[in-house]
């Protein structure tokens, strides 16, 4: 098997897990229980879902040089994000230009008290899509595109950030389990899969 051919069994295989960890968690709570917060400026189960596949689709195209989905496919015209209009008052970029600011990952934490989640299932639907097309993407891309060094957060090879692009995802799983067991008790998430 080749470095191309494992990195793809790598994503489709953290893709699925990711996404199927996402549905369990979410599925069947409420828009209460999607927005609720611990305390005033904590992150809901909702702004991690909403940040941990952005976030990922800013950087998966970051790497390989391509548009993100969500530009290209014109995702913010697609999901009523009227109860997030507030993050997109926010212009300029995040962290040297590549994640815009209403990825939520440079805005003020006041803020995150005022956003709550558009309908879920359309959010999910560009989860989706973003998931096939990076998939899509990365089958295309030679060797050649995938051992070029891009400058993020230093130099290393394209691919190692797409190889490691779901550990930033699991991680807000993580959190969101936390979240879901505040929420609705111990032994509610994900840990059964």
């Amino acid at each position: 098997m080749d470095f191309k051919e494992l990195l793809l069994r790598r994503y489709r295989w953290d893709a699925g897990t990711a996404r199927h960890m996402l549905g369990v968690l979410t599925g069947d709570l409420s828009e209460a229980e999607l927005n609720w917060q611990a305390s005033l400026g904590h992150h809901s189960i909702w702004h991690h879902v909403w940040h941990m596949f952005l976030s990922n689709d800013y950087y998966f195209a970051g790497a390989l040089g391509v548009p993100a989905v969500w530009d290209e496919e014109n995702w913010r015209e697609r999901i009523d994000l009227v109860p997030m209009a507030r993050a997109f008052d926010y212009p300029g970029n995040a962290l040297d230009g590549m994640v815009p600011r209403f990825v939520i990952a440079d805005v003020p934490d006041s803020l995150v008290d005022e956003l709550t989640a558009p309908p879920l299932e359309q959010y999910l639907a560009y989860v989706d899509d973003f998931l096939a097309r990076s998939t899509a993407r990365l089958e295309a891309a030679t060797e050649e595109q995938l051992s070029k060094h891009v400058p993020l957060y230093g130099q290393r090879p394209r691919a190692y950030d797409v190889a490691t692009s779901f550990s930033h995802v699991y991680r807000h799983i993580g959190m969101m389990e936390d979240l879901r067991g505040l929420i609705r008790g111990p032994g509610t998430g994900t840990a059964s899969i």
